[in-house]
C-alpha cells in the first residue's frame, strides 16, 4: 500500500520517534521507531531478542486513524508489510500513554510455520 501524503496535515510529533517493547522477552518486537519521509509516516522494525522472525524488516508507511472520520484526533495506525517469506498485518491503537501492536502475520505457502498473532505493547524512548 503506498501512500503519497497523509490525506489531513495532522500533528503526528508525540508519535514520532522510537518505542521499546515493555516485555523484555517479547516474542517478535524489540522496537520500533516512527518517522516521516516526504509527508509519509514510516515504521522501521527491529527483532526482539527472543524473537522468532530471524530476518529484517522492511520499511512501510504508516496510515493514521482517528475516532471517526469528520475529526483529526489520531489514535491508531495500522501498517501493512510484505518481506520475502512473511506479510504482516499491523494495526497499532494507544491506549494510557502505550501503544500496542496486534500483528497479523502469514508465512509463505511453504513455509512449515503457522500463520499467528501477536500483541504487544511499547512505551515511548
Amino acid at each position: 500500500m503506498e501512500l503519497k501524503e497523509q490525506k489531513q496535515k495532522v500533528d503526528l510529533s508525540y508519535y514520532l520517534g522510537t518505542w521499546r517493547n515493555s516485555y523484555e522477552k517479547a516474542r517478535l518486537i524489540g522496537e520500533f521507531t516512527f518517522f516521516e519521509k516526504d509527508g509519509v509516516m514510516q515504521i522501521r522494525i527491529k527483532n526482539s531478542k527472543d524473537s522468532f522472525y530471524k530476518s529484517n524488516w522492511d520499511i512501510a508507511p504508516v496510515r493514521p486513524h482517528s475516532y471517526a472520520p469528520e475529526i483529526n484526533d489520531v489514535v491508531a495506525f495500522q501498517a501493512h508489510l510484505k518481506m520475502e517469506e512473511m506479510e504482516a498485518f499491523l494495526a497499532i491503537n494507544e491506549n494510557k500513554g502505550l501503544l500496542i501492536i496486534a500483528g497479523y502475520l502469514t508465512f509463505d505457502t511453504n513455509d512449515e510455520r503457522s500463520d499467528c498473532f501477536v500483541r504487544e505493547f511499547f512505551y515511548k524512548v
